[in-house]
């Protein structure tokens, strides 16, 4: 077990060792502060305004850090954050096959399930890593803008949610809702890792994944699959929003999350049959 955590080590320094790993960390950052500098814009923050007053409550209290961290969020880690996970994961296997890293790896005694494994919890590390630093580093910087303290207004269109939350109870919500959504980002790596483990190039695995995710939010957004949309990826990933109700819905957050850890664990064991089956030493 040792010699497992030692070998996971090695595969984590090396996977941060690699500069295009930190190309997602920097993006976001960009993002988030060019999102804040337009949110500091007087027409963009009426928008806000007339939503919040509608409700009968005060602007100053509920636009605060809270809030715009959640919007930040909304608005782009779902879609922007596939990108950059799916780019590492379609990369982490694909690209040592492609280098012919594999004919040296395999000359020691450890099976390709066990390389594999150490490889998919590297990406599941990767995946929280970045989804917590794009977390909180929104709402860092949106407590240098607005400061500590307030309130915290949730709106959440696609599970037709809209709340208001003090401080303490918000920063709660908010901070058990980013636990979730890393786990619901980690199936977007597994199916940049699950097309990975094929003899195809690291870009093809990354479009591939891509592409799948983007097929699956056009099919639930334009509601062509609304009587079928269980079957949708999409449908599932959002439940991490359902921890910013008041009294989450657990059982349909149990529900939607054994359904993409199932999903987790069929695409890594699919994965390992299909590696299992390539010719790499020849």
């Amino acid at each position: 077990m040792i010699l497992f955590f030692r070998q996971w080590q090695g595969e984590l320094l090396k996977l941060f060792a690699r500069r295009r790993t930190y190309i997602g960390f920097g993006a976001f950052l960009a993002l988030e502060i060019v999102i804040l500098i337009i949110f500091r814009l007087k027409g963009v923050e009426r928008i806000f305004e007339r939503m919040i007053s509608r409700q009968g409550q005060a602007f100053e209290q509920y636009y605060s850090a809270l809030t715009l961290a959640q919007i930040i969020l909304g608005f782009s880690v779902v879609l922007l954050g596939a990108i950059y996970l799916a780019l590492v994961a379609g990369d982490i296997v694909a690209k040592e096959g492609e280098d012919g890293h594999y004919r040296l790896l395999l000359v020691r005694p450890i099976s390709r399930a066990r390389l594999l494994l150490i490889k998919y919890l590297t990406c599941i590390g990767y995946t929280i890593a970045l989804i917590q630093f794009i977390t909180w580093s929104a709402f860092l910087l949106g407590v240098l803008i607005k400061g500590w303290g307030g309130g915290f207004f949730v709106v959440v269109p696609e599970i037709g949610l809209l709340t208001f939350y003090d401080w303490g109870p918000g920063l709660q919500h908010f901070a058990l809702a980013s636990v979730f959504l890393s786990l619901s980002m980690t199936t977007i790596s597994s199916i940049a890792f699950f097309l990975s483990c094929f003899p195809i190039k690291p870009a093809a695995a990354t479009i591939g994944a891509l592409s799948y995710i983007l097929i699956d939010r056009i099919l639930r957004e334009t509601g062509f699959m609304a009587d079928y949309d269980h079957f949708l990826l999409s449908k599932h990933i959002i439940s991490w929003a359902r921890l910013l109700i008041e009294n989450p819905p657990w059982p349909i957050i149990i529900r939607d999350y054994t359904a993409l850890m199932a999903v987790n664990l069929s695409l890594f064991v699919l994965g390992v049959a299909a590696f299992e089956s390539r010719d790499l030493k020849s």
